[in-house]
């Protein structure tokens, strides 16, 4: 009888604090940038996106990584603001084999992006593409995206990365940029230490 109290006090408290109209306090902004104190660089923050997905009938694992690079120059935007440089890192296994694994730079879409707008731009962002990725089921699809790493800026380049299994790959402009999963779950925000 004594546990059977103990449990229904246990449940009126928490009745009591579910219940309870405190106004709850606002989500925080993701913060998606660091300004170093010292030099005023500011380091775009790392994220990391992995999922396992069906292509041409089989399981694959895939990484994306977005990180800084803080051994390149410094680059300095449109708007004068000097930020270190980004690179984007795939990786594609079936099992421990390896697909593909390849670290791109802005230097690789050269052919892709304006000079002038390449010399004050950098990877910004990486994601897949879920929609391209379920209209076609034997390749992976990717957007890796080059272009003014201000938040503010909407000047960028979208990229579609196409990925065979057998670790052939090619770019072009991106036409359908949804990357919204098509299963719930996966579009969790990265967290403050990059993982998801």
């Amino acid at each position: 009888m004594r546990t059977l109290k103990t449990a229904a006090a246990a449940l009126l408290a928490l009745m009591t604090v579910a219940c309870d109209n405190t106004p709850k306090p606002a989500p925080t902004e993701r913060v998606v940038e660091d300004t170093d104190p010292t030099t005023g660089v500011i380091t775009l923050r790392n994220y990391t996106i992995k999922d396992t997905i069906k292509v041409g009938g089989a399981l694959y694992h895939y990484t994306c990584a977005f990180e800084s690079v803080d051994t390149m120059p410094v680059l300095i935007n449109p708007q004068g603001l000097e930020y270190h440089e980004s690179r984007v890192r795939i990786d594609i296994r079936r099992d421990s084999t390896h697909v593909f694994n390849k670290t791109f730079y802005k230097s690789n879409f050269h052919e892709y992006v304006p000079a002038n707008v390449l010399k004050t731009s950098t990877m910004v962002g990486v994601n897949y593409n879920f929609i391209k990725g379920e209209e076609d089921r034997s390749a992976f699809y990717f957007i890796v995206t080059v272009g003014d790493p201000d938040e503010t800026s909407d000047m960028s380049y979208p990229l579609e990365l196409k990925v065979a299994t057998d670790g052939s790959y090619s770019f072009k402009k991106a036409e359908n940029l949804e990357t919204e999963p098509l299963r719930p779950g996966l579009n969790i925000d990265p967290g403050e230490d990059g993982t998801i």
